[in-house]
């Protein structure tokens, strides 16, 4: 019934190390969720970079249709201004025939209404010319302006697919981190159950623990074999580490898991920020294309205010791969710290067997049966002289007149010697 026990003890271990190989594979999704989010943040960078270049863009070539708007109207203004100038000579030429024609002077006056003739078939002539450069010149204002309201429309809807862009990336942000939060939420849950089954186990392994004392002293009582007893006791004391090392890692992965929170937290505060700026981004962007025409100066500031906004982020990204960085180094460090500490466990074990066994040889040995078991200690040695000092003291004459006691101390000091050096 006690070897029952211990197997279905056993397996229950089984169990927790299955669950936690489970936490384990968990923690290294949620590590690579958040390099998702990681590369997520890099490609919102990017494309607010592509936003605030597209508004860049749209803004130089509203600046070109103003100015070449400007030039058609500045040539307008300029032909307008002369055919205004050739019709007041026209009108002054009428004048001047009819007064000549009202004086009577015959030969003069007809030589001078002929010279007024050509000259204001002349002045008809630059006048036809200069209408038609105008009619040309409000041609090319309304290509222009037709040039203009065609890419206006274009840069509106630009802007209004980048926004929509936008606006899906921000959703798929949100759902991004509401999955990140329910398997955070399904971690803390799994390790909440592996605490109450480590917890149950270890009052189950006291119970184990207790029936096996009980079943110790029946079995001294009952002369039966030692040799049950101390495979049980091996057994027992098996599961009592295994339990240790089990427990000091479920720990250390909680450990891991409340950092990997903190993390998720921190990468989620930025994810927000980042939301936040392209969102003003975006709105700026909408800004700027709505009143173009009035606020070029209101733009530029703007632009520039996104700008720094984005130079945040981007060192804010930064910091985040830094930290991330950080953390993974922290791991690594406390992995082999680990494995160091359970180098050393197996090495002061194997040394307290050596010394339990030396102290049981000597304890049931004379001291001539002791003497030489320290004997051959030395020649197995090499030399005692490099380890346990000078062998030619004062002390070592009185070698054989010292009690067991105090040579079992002596054998203590050259083993601890001894270890101590293998262990270096």
């Amino acid at each position: 019934m006690d070897s029952a026990a211990l197997g279905t003890a056993m397996n229950e271990i089984q169990r927790l190390k299955n669950q936690l190989q489970i936490v384990a594979e968990s923690e290294a999704t949620q590590i690579n969720h958040a390099e998702s989010a990681h590369e997520e943040l890099q490609r919102l960078r990017m494309e607010l970079n592509e936003t605030l270049s597209l508004v860049e863009r749209i803004k130089s070539e509203m600046n070109d249709c103003r100015h070449s708007e400007a030039e058609a109207m500045e040539a307008a203004r300029e032909a307008q201004q002369q055919l205004e100038a050739i019709a007041l000579e026209l009108e002054q030429s009428k004048a001047q025939a009819k007064s000549l024609e009202a004086s009577g002077d015959s030969s003069a006056t007809a030589m001078e209404v002929t010279v007024d003739q050509d000259a204001t078939n002349q002045l008809k002539g630059e006048v036809k010319s200069l209408k038609y450069e105008v009619g040309q010149l409000k041609a090319a204002l309304e290509a222009s302006e037709a040039r203009y309201q065609v890419e206006y429309i274009q840069s509106t809807l630009e802007i209004r697919s980048a926004y929509e862009q936008a606006e899906k990336t921000k959703q798929e942000s949100v759902e991004r981190e509401a999955d990140l939060e329910a398997e955070l939420e399904k971690a803390k849950a799994n390790i909440d159950k592996l605490k109450a089954t480590l917890m149950d186990k270890e009052t189950e392994l006291l119970n184990i623990s207790n029936k096996n004392e009980g079943l110790r002293s029946k079995m001294e009582e009952e002369n039966q074999s030692s040799e049950k007893e101390s495979e049980l006791a091996m057994q027992l004391k098996k599961l009592e580490h295994d339990f240790t090392l089990l427990k000091a890692a479920l720990l250390e992965k909680e450990t891991q898991v409340k950092g990997l929170a903190e993390k998720n937290d921190m990468l989620k505060i930025e994810i927000e920020r980042g939301e936040a700026e392209r969102s003003r981004a975006n709105d700026e962007a909408a800004a700027i294309a709505d009143t173009a025409k009035a606020g070029e100066r209101e733009a530029l500031m703007k632009l520039g205010s996104v700008t720094e906004e984005a130079d945040k982020s981007s060192r804010r990204v930064a910091r985040v791969t830094e930290q991330l960085d950080a953390a993974q180094a922290a791991n690594t460090e406390m992995e082999a710290e680990l494995r160091r500490l359970k180098v050393q466990a197996d090495q002061w074990r194997k040394a307290a067997e050596a010394a339990a066994s030396m102290l049981s040889s000597t304890g049931n040995n004379n001291n001539g049966k002791f003497v030489e078991r320290t004997g051959s200690l030395d020649s197995g040695m090499n030399n005692y002289n490099t380890i346990a000092g000078t062998m030619g003291s004062p002390f070592s004459e009185d070698m054989d007149d010292e009690s067991p006691k105090k040579k079992n101390g002596n054998v203590l000091k050259k083993f601890g010697v001894l270890w101590k050096k293998g262990q270096k």
